[in-house]
Formats: structure tokens, sequence, C-alpha cells
């Protein structure tokens, strides 16, 4: 681990140890108050601070390995599992439905039966049987719907929270009147969620539970409410690990990855053996399935030439901005190449459309009628990086390294540059020489034997997971 590594850590650890005992229903509300990346990447000083080697000597904690973090977790766990895990065959598999999950209509349809499906949200309803849109009607069940007062509890456990930060007052983090603001809100926010779980749980038979991170406070009170219960939980892969704040701690009985490069990930941070299943994700399972949409009328959608070459750009907002317009100006010296930029998250079109007129927006299209009709893709650490190459497409990577890399795209080897305008010089060279375009094709043949090894319906991988957890299969 770098510097930065063991200072964020320690200071993950010594935030755990100082509010502790702020406790609720017997759940330490720190260890349920997510996401500590985003919380402190917006304090500069701080920010700053974690890169100096001298500032572990104002921290308690001593953390060197990412695996004692792990381990801190894992006995927290175990202080929950009050019974062991039970194989309930009569119970509803409960998917908890969020941004992150993004399970296709298919999947719903070909591997979960309404009769045995509940979806979870977070909201409230009228009514707590609505069913989804289409042929499938699983219902739906709402968190918010088994709300009960909680405010005197909020208020006191709020007090003494407040407490603490006072008598911190020259502390790096605690001092920060951002971070106590957000603390005390959650502090509200976990206590409200832990009522309406143990509620939704004591009401519903449940058999497992399927969510898309535990790095939302939600889903990681989803999981440890369950783990008191003894309902096994998986959680879906997101997205590749690009870094690792947004994976680490592990939580669930199962966590569900995409190949073999995450499974060794989670065995060097501490996953236990047998809580890491090579599963890839339902979504991935488009890539696979019939094109809705025809390269003609796509090019035509798009008012690009047909009769060129296209290559996709994936960005994310006007993030590193610069080195993509170098990227793009090193690539225009080929004459006969349609440029298209998919900007993600936005939905609108990426700055760099308006500057290069010979740069196309994707528009509304959706990625998976995107990828089957462009030749090449370059992009950011992404997982469309991993998605394209699903649909036999070609992957270059602008790259970048930060705190927490994990290098996940380096076994592309030279199709991963820092350094844009090489990357483009790479990429002018894969459309015009045709041993570069075969030295492609190998490259992306050992990468996915690596980082997504199986190639059978994730869906019907997820589902005879959940089987064996829940005893239907031995």
């Amino acid at each position: 681990m770098n510097t930065f590594l063991k200072n964020y850590w320690s200071l993950y650890l010594d935030f755990l140890n100082d509010f502790e005992a702020l406790n609720y229903r017997g759940f330490s509300i720190p260890y349920l108050f997510c996401h500590f990346y985003s919380v402190i990447k917006d304090n500069e000083v701080l920010w700053d601070d974690l890169y100096n080697e001298n500032f572990i000597n104002q921290l308690n904690s001593r953390v060197t390995e990412r695996r004692e973090i792990q381990e801190v977790f894992h006995k927290y766990i175990q202080t929950h599992q009050r019974k062991p895990l039970a194989k309930n065959r009569n119970g509803k598999v409960v998917l908890h439905v969020d941004k992150l999950l993004r399970f296709p209509r298919m999947t719903l349809d070909d591997y979960f039966d309404a009769s045995e499906t509940i979806i979870l949200t977070s909201g409230k309803s009228k009514s707590k049987k609505i069913s989804i849109p289409g042929a499938l009607q699983i219902p739906i069940d709402y968190l918010g719907d088994y709300t009960v007062d909680t405010k005197k509890a909020v208020t006191e456990i709020q007090n003494k929270a407040q407490a603490i930060f006072n008598s911190y007052e020259t502390h790096h983090l605690y001092k920060d009147i951002k971070f106590q603001n957000m603390f005390l809100n959650m502090i509200s926010d976990i206590i409200n969620r832990i009522e309406q779980t143990k509620n939704f749980l004591d009401s519903v038979s449940v058999s497992c539970i399927v969510v898309s991170t535990t790095h939302s406070f939600i889903s990681r009170i989803l999981a440890l409410v369950a783990v008191e219960k003894g309902i096994p939980t998986i959680c879906m892969q997101h997205g590749i690990i690009s870094g690792e704040f947004g994976y680490l701690p592990k939580i669930a009985t199962i966590d569900a990855v995409y190949g073999n490069f995450e499974v060794e990930w989670y065995e060097k941070a501490g996953a236990s053996e047998g809580s890491i299943e090579i599963i890839g994700h339902p979504r991935f399972d488009q890539a696979f399935s019939q094109q809705n949409i025809t390269r003609s009328q796509f090019d035509h959608h798009l008012g690009i030439n047909t009769n060129q070459k296209t290559l996709l750009m994936v960005m994310r907002d006007n993030q590193d901005i610069d080195r993509w317009r170098t990227l793009i100006r090193t690539i225009s010296k080929i004459n006969n190449l349609n440029l298209l930029i998919k900007n993600y998250p936005s939905k609108n079109p990426h700055t760099l459309v308006d500057e290069f007129p010979f740069v196309h927006s994707t528009k509304n299209y959706n990625l998976y009628d995107i990828l089957p009709n462009v030749d090449c893709i370059v992009s950011y650490s992404s997982t469309v990086g991993l998605e394209a190459m699903l649909t036999n497409k070609p992957v270059f990577i602008l790259n970048e390294e930060f705190p927490g890399y994990s290098g996940y795209f380096n076994g592309l080897d030279e199709m991963v540059q820092n350094d844009p305008k090489r990357l483009g010089e790479l990429i002018i060279e894969y459309f015009e020489n045709p041993d570069w375009n075969i030295y492609a094709q190998k490259k992306r043949a050992e990468f996915l034997k690596y980082a997504y090894p199986n190639f059978v319906m994730s869906g019907k991988r997820l589902k005879k997971l959940i089987e064996r957890l829940t005893g239907q299969v031995e």
C-alpha cells in the first residue's frame, strides 16, 4: 500500500473506533455510514494531507494492508450472526432495485418467477402490490411503507455524536462542519432504514436478498439485518474495480463478480474462502442477444458516413477534457473515419461535439444499440471497455492512475496509454495496419479469458447460485 492508502484506511478505522459507541438496535452507526471516500474527497486540505507520510502520526490506527480493514468488518459481521444461514425454500427472492442494479427486462422474464420474487425499492407507495410494466408481473414492495416513529432515538444519538465532535475540536476531519452536518443527517436516515428493514423482514418470508452494492447505506443495512435473520445475500458487482474505494469492505454472503481479476483481488483483500463467485452480470447478457437496430439505420440517424469505419469515444462529462481534445486532434489525421462521443452520465451531447464539427454525438442511443454498430472503442477506465470487448470490439483505454488504482485494463498492454497523443497514434495504426488489427484481436481474447471467462448467460448463473443458497439444489 502506498502512503495515501495507508493514511486513508487508517483514518477510516479511526472513524469506526471513535464513533463506535453510537449504537442503535445493536448496530454501530459508523459501520453503516457510507461511502467514506465520497464524504472526504471534497475536503481539499485533508485530501492533500493523505499524501503526507507524516500524517499517520496524527492517527491512532496503523493500517498497512487492505485485509486489515476486511478483518475488522468480518469480526463486526460475526457479532450479528445470531443464527446460521437458513435455506428457506418457500421464501421470496428479494431484488433490491436501485440505479446500480440494472437488470435488463430479459433477465427478469427468463429467470425470476413473479410468484417467487419481490422487487424492493426505497420509497413509499399507496399500494404495496404494484406490478412493473411488461409481460411479467413481479410485485413491488417499498421500504418506506414500513416506517415507524424514530424521532426520539434519532435526537438522542445525534446529541451523542455532537458531543463526540465537540471533544475533537482540532481534528483534521471531525472539525469540518460539512462533515458534521452530513454525519448527523445520516444518523436519521440510517436509524429509519434499520427500522424499515427489520419490519420488512419480519413481515415477509425471504429466502435471499440481491443487492447492487454494499456501499449504499440502504443495501448495507439490508445485508447486515439479513445476517441476523440467517438470510443469505448476494452483492452483484456494479462496475469494474478500477479503484478499491467502492468495493471494500466486503459485506454480503456472496459477492458475484465478473471474472478471475476480482476473485484474486478480493482474496488479497482478505475475503473469506467461498465468498466470491464468478457470475458475470445480467446486463452484459445483452452483448450476446440480437441487435435491435441495423448499421445503416444507426448511421443514417446520426448523420455519419455508412461507408466509413466508426470510432466510439466514451467520456465522463468534462473529466480530462484537455487530454481528450489532444486525442481527437491526433486521430483527425485519418480522413475516412467517423468519430462518435458517448457522454456519461449526462444525456446531453458532449462539449467537444460543438468544438469539433466532424465529431458526432451518439444522441439517445443506449449502449447496447451503439456497440454492435461501431468498429472500435476508446474509453476512460470504465466498465464500457469490458462491455465493448464482450461485443467483439477492440478497446483502447485513455488511462489515468489515481489513489487505489487497480490496473484493471493493464492486460491490454500497449492499448492502454496515459499519453493521449501516443494513444491516438496507436489507434491510427489499428485502422491502417492489418498487423495491428490482429494484435488487437489477440489482446482482446487474452483479456476476456481472464476478466470474463464464462459466456453462459449471467442470469442463468445467478439463478443457480440463488437456488443453491436457498436449498432448492445442493
